[in-house]
Parts: C-alpha cells; sequence; structure tokens
C-alpha cells in the first residue's frame, strides 16, 4: 500500500521521528511488562482486553513474539478511549460478537474456532479498527523489531549506503 505524495525524504523524516521517540520513550524508564495491562487504570474490562489481545495475535500471528507486545497494542487502544467513549462501545460491542460465535467466550475457543469466529466478523468497524489500530502498534514498536531482524532505521547511522546496502552475502557475484 503506497501512501499519496510518498518519497524516500518523507519516509527518512519519518523514520527519524520514530528514533527520536523511540529515544525519548527509552530514557524515560517506560518498560513493557509481561501483561502490564493488567496493573493499569483501565477503561475496557480485563475479558475484553484479553480477548482483544488475542484477535490481535490471530490478525498478525507471529511466533517469536511474546504476548506483552501484543497485550500493549491494546493498552495503547485502551489509552485512546479516555477521548472516544464511542470506541468503548465499539470494542464492547464487538467481543460480545466474538463470545456470541460459539456461545462460549472468544477467550476459551480452539484456535479454529476463535479463527472462524473472526472470519465471521471481517469487514466490519469493529474489525477494520482493531486490524489497523494493531498493525501500527505492533510493528511500529521498536523492541519488536529485533524479533524479525530488523535492525530499525538507519538515517541516525549515515543511511543505508554506509550501513548495510551492500551486505547481500546470498547473492553471487558473477
Amino acid at each position: 500500500m503506497l501512501i499519496k505524495n510518498s518519497n524516500r525524504r518523507y519516509f527518512i523524516k519519518l523514520s527519524g521521528v520514530t528514533v527520536a521517540s523511540t529515544a525519548a520513550l527509552l530514557f524515560s524508564g517506560l518498560t513493557l511488562r509481561e501483561n502490564a495491562w493488567a496493573t493499569s487504570p483501565d477503561k475496557i474490562d480485563k475479558h475484553t482486553k484479553k480477548s482483544l489481545s488475542q484477535l490481535s495475535r490471530i490478525l498478525y500471528p507471529h511466533q517469536t513474539i511474546p504476548d506483552k507486545y501484543y497485550d500493549a497494542c491494546i493498552d495503547t487502544l485502551d489509552n485512546k478511549i479516555s477521548n472516544n467513549k464511542s470506541l468503548l462501545n465499539l470494542l464492547a460491542n464487538g467481543v460480545m460478537t466474538l463470545d456470541s460465535a460459539f456461545n462460549t467466550p472468544f477467550t476459551e475457543l480452539s484456535s479454529e474456532q476463535q479463527l472462524k469466529a473472526v472470519e465471521k466478523i471481517q469487514g466490519t468497524p469493529f474489525f477494520n479498527t482493531i486490524r489497523s489500530h494493531v498493525v501500527f502498534s505492533l510493528y511500529n514498536n521498536p523492541e519488536v523489531w529485533p524479533l524479525f531482524g530488523y535492525q530499525g532505521p538507519s538515517f541516525p547511522f549515515g543511511g543505508y549506503l554506509d550501513r548495510g546496502f551492500n551486505d547481500i552475502s546470498w547473492l553471487p557475484t558473477n
């Protein structure tokens, strides 16, 4: 997906902002803990958070990513609710829909049943809200990048020409 008017300069600028934000968070002492959402003042109840975290893992499954990063995605969603009460209703109703798919709480369903329940809600405003929020929150988290082998933006280190542009060892030299 291309962003209108996107170009290399915009990408580099955005990468620089991301690095600066990451540095600010790291130096502030904030870290992610296992189940960090369990101790924070919540607007979303625990069942809804756990369901949304499992939904996030179904939408973006990665064996190498611990649950705490999916939980953190939902935690940032919880922070948005203070400004948007309709979002809270959307999330609560969406989880109720997931729970009603098999008349069992979504968190207690087998992985096959969870996938079927998610397929039923595909394309709904609830589904699109979670999908778009998690894709940004999960993949924009610098703590997750090493789990994918991504070194982060190269702009602060002089750009790709001096850092990784030509380090392909698998390409034949002929």
